[in-house]
């Protein structure tokens, strides 16, 4: 009977937090999504408290009745939605909905919200704050224990929330001005980075190094890549010093033979089995339970054949076009340009971590799609305010006047 009236208070004063205070639900959900402790004490659908904040929240946007937008990725995502459902009514599996339901709240609910719940996109900056101080608390434990099983959580679970958490910190400190907040933010960013690498998560690895190389690239800074890159290098050796031996054999293990990429190469020779088993519509969602799925290509083929990758494909390219039109009118001080860039480099490092390890998964995955949610908002925006703006006369045609689009000012270099 406790721990029911316990739920209920918990669920009351949530609802009552996120109608009055929207930027702490979201904190709530985005700040907390490291911790990817099951909640579900055994049964059948695993949930974590950030997935448990996010179900808590979408009733109180619904009473908004706030318009449901998710444009430009609305239509990709029914199309792969639409496959899934074909997929699994023609081969129903025992996991089937689970997995869309998964797949609902992340592609759906968590992008719905987060674009939709704050009042304005000023809102979002607590949340993004919030997961770099989560973040530097869990690098901490991973460096007093030397290890990224910390929390109860799973060395790639942790490993991957640092990730995120990591590119988060790194355009924030781009955007900050504060020189005093800019330092505790580089503070953070070192903090972070010492303990991703502790993780000896590969795919945590290669999602940073990825997402931190697409914010330098999106923000022109070609000369501080390299010094980054020298920067990391360094603080990769320091950290190198102190690991462990058997840890040392284990993150420079890339042979066949190793038990850990011989059993990635079994999952990639087992899915493209059961691709060609059907490749049109695949042999049903809910595949991804029943096998280790460490890649997002081949699992989406066997799934759901070709028309489910090419959708899943629709789903991200979409995002990435919005995104790089964007980036041509906005100044690179806008917030909304660093939310943009920071869901930029959060899909695009969770894609490549997709290639070699598990996309969804708890965690990371509710981290990049509610910051999707966060740059939709923010272009739409920003774009609102363009619109209001008295346009200058056309003058294209008159001589000495180059044909430009005053509508939209040109990002500042």
């Amino acid at each position: 009977m406790i721990p029911i009236l316990a739920a209920f208070a918990y669920a009351l004063v949530f609802w009552v937090c996120a109608r009055r205070r929207p930027q702490f639900a979201l904190l709530a959900i985005f700040a907390v999504a490291p911790f990817q402790n099951d909640l579900s004490m055994g049964g059948p659908l695993r949930f974590s408290l950030a997935e448990v904040n996010l179900l808590l929240t979408l009733p109180v946007f619904l009473l908004q009745q706030r318009p449901i937008r998710l444009a430009p990725i609305g239509l990709p995502v029914a199309a792969y939605l639409g496959c899934c459902l074909v997929s699994s009514l023609l081969h129903w599996r025992g996991t089937s909905l689970l997995s869309l339901v998964q797949i609902s709240v992340y592609l759906v609910i968590a992008v719905m919200v987060f674009r939709s719940l704050p009042r304005n996109a000023g809102q979002y900056r607590l949340p993004l704050l919030g997961l770099v101080c989560i973040c530097a608390g869990i690098a901490t434990a991973v460096l007093v224990h030397r290890s990224g099983y910390v929390l109860g959580l799973h060395k790639n679970g942790t490993g991957g929330s640092l990730a995120c958490g990591l590119i988060v910190c790194t355009e924030l400190w781009f955007a900050e001005r504060d020189d005093i907040k800019k330092q505790w933010l580089l503070a953070a960013l070192i903090l972070i980075a010492s303990g991703l690498f502790f993780t000896l998560s590969r795919g945590a690895w290669l999602t940073a190094v990825t997402g931190v190389s697409m914010i330098l690239l999106l923000r022109r800074q070609f000369l501080l890549l390299l010094r980054a890159a020298l920067v990391f290098v360094t603080l990769a050796a320091v950290c190198w010093k102190f690991t462990a031996q058997d840890s040392r054999q284990y993150a420079t293990a890339f042979e066949r033979t190793n038990f850990n990429i011989r059993a990635r190469y079994e999952s990639m020779d087992f899915a493209m089995e059961e691709f060609q088993k059907s490749p049109v519509t695949g042999v049903g969602v809910g595949l991804r339970k029943e096998y280790d799925a460490t890649n997002v290509v081949l699992l989406t083929l066997a799934e759901t054949g070709v028309p489910g990758l090419i959708a899943l494909l629709w789903v991200h390219l979409a995002f990435f076009g919005m995104a790089w039109r964007s980036r041509r009118g906005l100044s690179s001080a806008s917030p909304a340009y660093s939310l943009i860039a920071i869901a930029t480099a959060l899909l695009f490092g969770k894609v490549m971590h997709g290639a070699v390890d598990h996309y969804w998964g708890r965690g990371d995955i509710m981290i990049v799609w509610a910051s999707v949610g966060m740059a939709i908002r923010a272009n739409a925006e920003a774009r609102r305010l363009v619109s209001k703006q008295p346009r200058l006369p056309d003058l294209s045609g008159h001589p000495g006047f180059p044909m430009v689009d005053c509508a939209f000012p040109p990002r500042a270099r």
